[in-house]
């Protein structure tokens, strides 16, 4: 018997890291975990993914989030079917799938103000939970729903794999928080990770989507670790775990 989850992500790069994590732990009653890709899709042909990023998750989330028959009532009745159908726990029901796993990097928090704007200096993960409930039209979180914040990004558990006495670390105080790192992707360029020049600085670089592939087998040869440096690491795991 395996759990299944399915998750919604920014992009395939954070898809291969999860679906790295995953694989390698197990449920308390010792069974495998499998990760399954709902959005973005692969295009069938090219077999590239379509930009997707938190756009993408604010339109998937409103388009199998909760509807009502009374919003739907002056519509044809097979319509009105079709739409209630489009809804995420009916995805869940027809993959047998566990659970639904929605992934957000934070960093894009001061970018979101669909349900409140974003107050400079307040809770980004708050204000990213809150969102994607907003868009899903839930009033609180599901037991088969999980919100995977990831602060500021998922690279944060890359740069977790290197220990705090590295020198990229130098400048910051002992007992320093690596979620608090909005630098991560300058300090991933400063340890030698592949980068490319955007406007004249220097850029971790994401693409091929593949790469994140090594990354994911990074994180998981590092998994104590990053777990204990990343809240959200910890959590997700956790949850996959139960």
């Amino acid at each position: 018997m395996k759990k299944k989850y399915l998750l919604v992500s920014e992009g395939p790069t954070d898809y291969l890291v999860i679906k790295e994590i995953a694989t390698s732990l197990k449920s308390v009653r010792g069974e495998d975990i499998e990760v399954s890709l709902l959005a973005p899709q692969t295009d069938a042909t090219s077999g590239s993914y379509p930009s997707h990023g938190w756009g993408g998750i604010r339109s998937w989330c409103m388009k199998f989030g909760n509807k009502t028959e009374a919003e739907l009532k002056d519509l044809p009745l097979p319509a009105q079917q079709y739409l209630l159908r489009q809804n995420w726990r009916a995805l869940l029901a027809i993959n047998n799938a566990d659970g639904l796993i929605i992934q957000l990097d934070t960093d894009i928090a001061h970018d979101i103000s669909h349900a409140t704007p974003f107050v400079p200096g307040s809770c980004r993960n708050q204000h990213c939970n809150d969102s994607i409930l907003f868009w899903l039209r839930e009033t609180t979180t599901p037991s088969e729903l999980y919100l995977a914040l990831t602060a500021y990004a998922l690279e944060t558990w890359l740069l977790a794999t290197h220990p705090p006495t590295d020198p990229v670390f130098l400048d910051l105080p002992s007992g320093f928080n690596y979620e608090d790192l909005a630098d991560f992707e300058d300090r991933l360029v400063t340890l030698g990770y592949p980068s490319v020049n955007k406007s004249g600085r220097r850029r971790f670089k994401k693409k091929p989507f593949t790469r994140y592939e090594a990354y994911g087998k990074k994180i998981v040869a590092n998994l104590d670790d990053v777990r204990i440096r990343c809240t959200a690491a910890e959590q997700l795991c956790t949850h996959m775990e139960k």
